[in-house]
């Protein structure tokens, strides 16, 4: 008999999508390392070998949904050479998979409104750091249209940049916190591009 070959990203793919689906039953602080081994169908001791501590799963969780993100947003880099295109691509981006994000929102509410958890899991630090590169990719974007003259000259690119992911950022919680229908939320989304293309051509 051959022995056993086990795919050990898969296996931890496994364990993250048991415990997103725990934590959006239970939250955080209820959830036991059992619970997210039964889930995953695996015994305790083999999810230890994976992760070895509950405060582990929230790091790995977001972390990997930024570096995704951080991915795509390089790739709008690489293929909008048009800097109001890549705005607006960026825009766009910001609102995807918001449905599947919607299942870990109230735990990161519960892990951030923790000052001593937040402070082990080092989550808010992660979240400063992802919206700082992704204003930084907006602040980028909008100079570059400057240089070009497609952008409005006088336009406070730090300044925009920051209120636009603000503007982002809140609406994003609002979708994954109050369930807004997928068609009025796509109008809000409609609505802002044609706002911030207007505003920003010169």
């Amino acid at each position: 008999m051959s022995p056993k070959i086990v795919d050990r990203e898969a296996k931890r793919q496994e364990i993250l999508a048991a415990a997103i689906a725990v934590f959006a039953e239970k939250g955080y602080h209820s959830t036991k390392m059992a619970d997210i081994a039964q889930k995953a169908e695996m015994g305790k001791g083999t999810l230890y070998e994976y992760f070895r501590t509950k405060e582990e799963l929230p790091k790995t969780i977001f972390g990997l949904m930024i570096q995704d993100f951080d991915q795509q947003i390089s790739k709008i880099e690489q293929t909008h050479p048009d800097p109001v295109e890549a705005i607006l691509a960026g825009i766009q981006l910001c609102f995807q998979d918001l449905d599947e994000f919607a299942h870990v929102t109230p735990l990161v509410f519960e892990v951030l409104g923790n000052k001593e958890l937040d402070r082990s899991i080092g989550l808010s630090e992660d979240f400063e750091q992802w919206l700082e590169s992704l204003n930084q990719f907006f602040v980028t974007q909008i100079q570059a249209g400057q240089s070009q003259g497609q952008i409005v000259s006088d336009l406070s690119a730090p300044i925009f940049a920051r209120m636009l992911v603000s503007t982002l950022d809140g609406m994003a919680t609002h979708y994954c916190l109050f369930h807004f229908q997928p068609e009025f939320f796509a109008a809000q989304v409609s609505v802002l591009t044609d706002m911030v293309r207007s505003y920003i051509r010169s």
